[in-house]
């Protein structure tokens, strides 16, 4: 018969800054590989509680405090080897030139994802095998986008 087991997604990969960061999809991905995992899936977030990784799991196959482990592993590596910056920018006054700064991002070496927000805001997802933070604020700079600290 199976079994379920339930561990609030920030214990897995605390350093996202929601759900739907591709880091989630890697996470259910592996997981959802493993021996004696049925099912592997996400429940959203409500009324202030935090999203829900929710396995589906055979005991015969795998025990309950050893698949605990090999979730919290996981998180663990995905969340060393995957940055998320968010910085707060001055204003950019021209949604234009907030979505070219953000193509341009893309195009960096280790950079996954990014997005640059008019409203000051800008969100990185980075490879830390390949850039660093530091490495990130100087190409930043150098688009003359400045970041609070």
């Amino acid at each position: 018969m199976p079994s379920i087991m339930q561990i609030d997604l920030p214990d897995v990969l605390p350093d996202i800054p929601d759900s739907e960061d591709p880091c989630v999809r890697r996470l259910l991905a592996n997981v959802g590989e493993w021996e004696g995992v049925l099912r592997a899936h996400l429940i959203a977030e409500a009324f202030g509680e935090p999203a829900t990784l929710c396995v589906h799991f055979d005991p015969e196959e795998i025990d309950r405090p050893h698949l605990r482990e090999v979730i919290l592993t996981t998180g663990n590596r995905l969340c060393e080897q995957f940055g998320h910056e968010t910085w707060t920018t001055p204003s950019i006054s021209d949604s234009r030139k907030a979505e070219t700064a953000a193509e341009k991002l893309r195009q960096v070496r280790g950079v996954i994802a990014a997005e640059v927000e008019p409203d000051r805001r800008v969100r990185i997802e980075y490879d830390r095998e390949r850039i660093q933070k530091v490495e990130l604020r100087g190409v930043l700079a150098l688009m003359g986008i400045q970041v609070e600290q």
